[in-house]
């Protein structure tokens, strides 16, 4: 079943086909072998070969047969059953073919056959022993002359490779030689022509060739060669480093001072003067040079001309560092280069000594005029001294940023190290020279200008300002105090030349130009014009008189022009410290109006003019205005373009107290003037004739106070006229009634209490005459404290008949006593009613000294001892006033 099952029928009869095939064809008769042996032989050598042998025998066998045996064996290889197919295909055969020889024997025409073909088979074979004897004889003859000639070619081949070898590895030998030399002798032309990274670059290919090459031959001018490279090598850093000094004294000799005027220059002729006319154009007066939107709005095509490269050529520092880097020594180029280069900043620095930058504590004064620095110290010395320096910090800035800061060890701020160190060195030798050597407005302002365009430079390339801009700072409180002082001297000798009267003008153009340059009252600029323009209409000679004298417009034109030079000077420069300079400009204006104008003024005070006094007094109400209206102007223009900023003088507080001042000086001086003439009154207390004018004395006093108020205190503001009035009248009758209380005699007659009655009616009679003088003006009436804003004439009259009654009631308690000093009963002032409505302003012990003098004039004793009576308890019952009962009133009235 197992047989059957693997091969199949179909199998079986191609197998068995195949094998009679080639069965049949193997019983060829050895004519037919023979023939086609013959066919087969080679035309060109007549012999036949082995391989036509095998083609005739192969013929016999039919390759397509067992073609068809393939699907078969693959089928059963696929399922793994060869082994087993193969065992029972052996079995197959020995089954099928079992009595297959018996058979064949049996066969007489194939075993007639197989004798033809055994002798056949026998005379083909002799025939191709004789052939191929004599063949391979041919052959063997042949291959011994052809093996004995390829041994003596390959000898010769073998010699002559040799040769060619050791031909070929000479002239890689000598190549490679003439490569060193070529090498060594470039690199001696390269260091000739000082191009001494490629000369290390070809050392270092001559050294790798030489260790790579020829390290082991016996070359002697190789190894000289090779043994020369560290001297080489040393050639190359030695000349790197003295190309580095030649660098040095190219670019760091006079040419330093080129490089700064050139960019100085730029700035200051061509970027400065283009800002200063943009900033005209387009109204740019809060920005400063150098400010952000200056430096955003400079031609760039300027700037570009002063490109740092265009000054410094620096190709030997690139190639020592990349030729030191190579060699890995890096730390001896800097070691060497920091030597060089701090040689060179002394150099640069001289005549200042640089080892003295470290501290500058001790240096003194005394120092500095002995230094060597100072010895050349001047204006155009320090000018070139400073673009020398500021070429040097160019040159350091471009040296460390084209070398990436290798050459300063990755130090980012080493220029401006070097920059703050000088300058704290230099420091005192630059105020030293503000000191000494800039003493005019014209000095400060030149080196102001020189010395902001340097910062400027100097800040846009990131470097310190601070100490520079702090000489700028004292340059700029210099100039305070030079215009202070100009100012002090100009105000004396205006001062002293001043009349202290008022400014009378009699040009239209002047007195639009005073109108124009002074601070007036409220209001009394637009009167004052009115007046001049109803005196042009009028057709009359031009002249008007203003209240102050000339020198109140003179000093204000000089405050302002002052503070238009001080606001000049920092206008275009100065961006920083800004509060500082607006307190630095608030304490000149304060020392011009308050040590300066106050102060000198105020030393005027001590004058015995009533007069000049008064024109003072008037002067200072104008320079409180001007204080309080330049405080104003400042606040509006303040330099900080803060609108939050409110600036207020303080010589404002100064001034008030000044005038204060003035007034109590006036108000002495005429106190003092009416005291010495009520001296010279006498009365007469024991006439007995009566007078029907008042005496000589009376209408002197009375034409002097006139006099005094209509002419001398004409120019005061009202409220100091009617306070001098009220004061003076007040004094007056104080004085009057000291002298009826304690200067008269015990006995008084009634007829001079009449003739003293007669006087003091003469005095009050002349305060009609004084108040009509004195016409209040809408400003005048702003100025009188607890009344309201008049617009109107009602008001003015209103305001003249208060004061005259207010002024005559200083006379009433004057009035009194003369009453009480002509009562004929006694009684009278005993009757509470009678005192109250007729001596109510008289003290009872006042009114006691009065009543003794009229009883001992009088026989009535009786009279008397009841008046004593009467006096006792009326004390009691009279008002109690003090003596400053007046003056407060007065007081209350004008808010003093």
């Amino acid at each position: 079943m197992d047989q059957e099952t693997l091969l199949t029928d179909e199998f079986q009869k191609i197998i068995l086909t195949s094998a009679a095939t080639s069965v049949s064809s193997s019983f060829l008769t050895n004519k037919e072998r023979k023939e086609k042996l013959l066919l087969s032989k080679n035309k060109k050598t007549g012999n036949i070969s082995n391989e036509d042998i095998e083609k005739v025998l192969g013929d016999s066998l039919d390759t397509q047969l067992f073609d068809k045996w393939i699907p078969f064996l693959r089928e059963t290889i696929e399922n793994e059953q060869l082994e087993v197919v193969v065992d029972e295909l052996q079995s197959s055969t020995e089954d099928n073919f079992q009595g297959l020889e018996l058979q064949l024997l049996r066969d007489f025409q194939v075993t007639n056959k197989l004798t033809e073909s055994i002798g056949e088979v026998t005379n083909i074979q002799g025939t191709i022993e004789k052939q191929l004897t004599v063949q391979m004889q041919d052959f063997q003859n042949k291959l011994s002359s052809s093996s004995n000639d390829l041994i003596m070619k390959k000898q010769v081949f073998v010699n002559n490779k040799k040769t060619s070898l050791k031909i070929s590895e000479a002239i890689i030998v000598i190549t490679k030689v003439l490569r060193i030399l070529e090498l060594s002798s470039k690199c001696q032309e390269l260091i000739t022509e000082k191009s001494f990274f490629k000369a290390l670059q070809n050392l270092d290919n001559l050294e790798k060739l030489y260790l790579q090459e020829f390290k082991n031959y016996n070359f002697g001018f190789l190894k000289e060669i090779y043994d020369s490279i560290p001297f080489l090598k040393k050639v190359v850093k030695d000349e790197c480093i003295n190309l580095i000094r030649n660098s040095f004294n190219i670019n760091l000799g006079k040419n330093l001072e080129d490089v700064g005027n050139s960019i100085f220059n730029c700035y200051e002729k061509q970027l400065l003067p283009q800002w200063l006319q943009l900033k005209e154009k387009m109204d740019f007066n809060i920005f400063k040079f150098n400010s952000p939107v200056e430096i955003s709005l400079r031609d760039q095509e300027i700037l570009s001309t002063i490109t740092l490269d265009n000054f410094f050529h620096l190709d030997e520092f690139h190639d020592a560092i990349m030729i030191f880097e190579t060699l890995n020594q890096t730390t001896y180029l800097l070691s060497e280069f920091t030597k060089e280069y701090e040689f060179r900043k002394f150099k640069v620095i001289f005549p200042l000594v640089w080892k003295k930058t470290v501290n500058n504590i001790n240096i003194t004064t005394s120092d500095i005029e002995r230094d060597a620095f100072t010895k050349n110290l001047t204006l155009p010395f320090l000018k070139s001294y400073l673009l020398r320096i500021l070429g040097f910090l160019m040159y350091d800035i471009c040296l460390n940023k084209s070398t990436d800061f290798i050459l300063v060890g990755s130090n980012y701020n080493a220029t401006n190290e070097f920059w703050e160190g000088l300058l704290n060195r230099l420091g005192p030798y630059l105020s030293y020279a503000m000191n000494k050597l800039l003493n005019t407005e014209e000095e400060l302002i030149d080196f102001k200008n020189f010395l902001s365009v340097y910062v400027a430079i100097v800040e846009n390339f990131n470097l310190s300002i601070t100490p520079l801009y702090n000489i700028l700072l004292s340059i700029f409180q210099k100039y305070c105090n030079l215009s202070m002082e100009s100012f002090r001297e100009e105000f004396r000798t205006l001062l002293d030349d001043d009349d202290f009267m008022p400014l009378t003008i009699q040009d239209r153009t002047l007195f639009d130009k005073v109108i124009k340059i002074c601070w007036l009252k409220k209001d009394e600029n637009t009167r004052l014009i009115e007046e001049v323009n109803a005196l042009e209409a009028s057709g009359s000679e031009f002249s008007i008189t203003l209240p102050f004298s000339p020198l109140y417009p003179m000093t204000c034109t000089l405050a302002k022009k002052i503070y238009s030079k001080l606001t000049l000077f920092i206008s275009v420069f100065y961006g920083h410290n800004l509060q500082y300079l607006s307190n630095m400009l608030i304490k000149t204006m304060d020392v011009i109006f308050n040590d300066i104008v106050n102060q000198q003024i105020k030393s005027k005070l001590d004058s015995k003019s009533r007069e000049e006094i008064a024109q003072i007094l008037i002067n200072l109400d104008y320079f409180i205005i001007a204080s309080k209206e330049f405080s104003m102007m400042m606040t509006n223009t303040n330099i900080l373009q803060n609108p939050d900023i409110e600036i207020k003088l303080s010589s404002i507080k100064h001034y008030i107290e000044s005038r204060k001042y003035a007034e109590t000086k006036l108000i002495e001086l005429i106190d003092s003037k009416i005291s010495d003439v009520l001296d010279t009154v006498e009365f007469d207390w024991t006439s007995t004739k009566l007078r029907d004018e008042p005496d000589i004395s009376i209408i002197d006093v009375a034409q002097f106070l006139e006099m005094m108020f209509a002419s001398t205190l004409v120019n005061l503001p009202y409220s100091i006229q009617t306070l001098l009035i009220f004061r003076e009248f007040d004094s007056l009758t104080r004085k009057v009634l000291d002298v009826l209380l304690h200067e008269t005699p015990s006995s008084l007659t009634q007829q001079s209490v009449s003739n003293f009655e007669i006087d003091v009616n003469y005095l009050q009679g002349i305060i009609p005459k004084i108040f009509p003088s004195l016409s209040p003006t809408t400003s005048d009436l702003h100025s009188v404290p607890g009344t309201p804003n008049p617009n109107t004439s009602d008001r003015q009259v209103g305001l003249l008949e208060n004061n005259m009654k207010s002024l005559e009631e200083t006379f009433i308690e004057l009035n009194q006593c003369i009453e009480l000093l002509k009562i004929k009963s006694h009684t009278d002032y005993a009757n509470p009613e009678i005192r109250m409505k007729k001596f109510s302003r008289i003290k009872p012990e006042d009114a006691n000294i009065l009543l003794s003098k009229v009883r001992s004039s009088t026989p009535e004793s009786d009279d008397n001892s009841e008046s004593k009576l009467i006096l006792g308890p009326a004390r009691s019952s009279t008002p109690s006033n003090d003596s400053s009962g007046n003056s407060n009133r007065l007081a209350k009235l004008f808010g003093r």
